[in-house]
């Protein structure tokens, strides 16, 4: 899945690709709960950085983290977790 959203000022460790890439091999080699995993991992700490810690710039981080919970329901949508149905 290719980003959503821009990345160009995020600092290089939240990097949303990496993350994306690292739960799609995940998937092929250990499921979808472990793919789950990868992103709930990250999403849980990135969203603590921002929220919790004062040495990250907020607004950089913004895209990356939607674009992690986009390729998270899409894993979901895919893995048929969710309906389509709206």
């Amino acid at each position: 899945m290719e980003p959503v959203l821009s990345s160009a000022a995020a600092p290089p460790q939240y990097n949303s690709q990496s993350i994306i890439n690292t739960a799609e091999e995940t998937l092929q080699t250990s499921g979808v709960n472990a793919a789950q995993t990868v992103y709930k991992s990250a999403l849980l700490d990135w969203v603590d950085d921002v929220t919790m810690g004062d040495t990250v710039d907020k607004e950089s981080v913004r895209g990356e983290v939607a674009n992690l919970w986009l390729a998270y329901a899409n894993l979901n949508r895919s893995s048929n977790l969710v309906s389509n149905d709206v």
